[in-house]
C-alpha cells in the first residue's frame, strides 16, 4: 500500500481527511492520527521497518 507512494506523482495527491484529521492518498494508504502526533515516539520503529521492506522488495531480506 505504501509502495506507491514512492513516486512522486502520486505521493503528492495527499490530501487531509476532513472528518478525521489525517493525511490520506487515493490509493487508500493513510497514516494513523496518533502515529503523526506521537511521531517522535514511532521513527525508530518506523525507519526499522521501512529498511526490512526495502530490504524485501530487492530480495535482500
Amino acid at each position: 500500500m505504501y509502495g506507491p507512494l514512492q513516486d512522486e506523482e502520486i505521493f503528492n495527491q495527499v490530501e487531509i481527511d476532513p472528518e478525521i484529521h489525517t493525511l490520506v492518498w487515493p490509493n487508500g494508504a493513510d497514516f494513523d492520527p496518533e502515529t503523526l502526533h506521537d511521531w517522535p515516539k514511532y521513527v525508530d520503529e518506523m525507519t526499522r521497518m521501512a529498511k526490512q521492506w526495502a530490504a524485501m522488495k530487492v530480495g535482500i531480506f
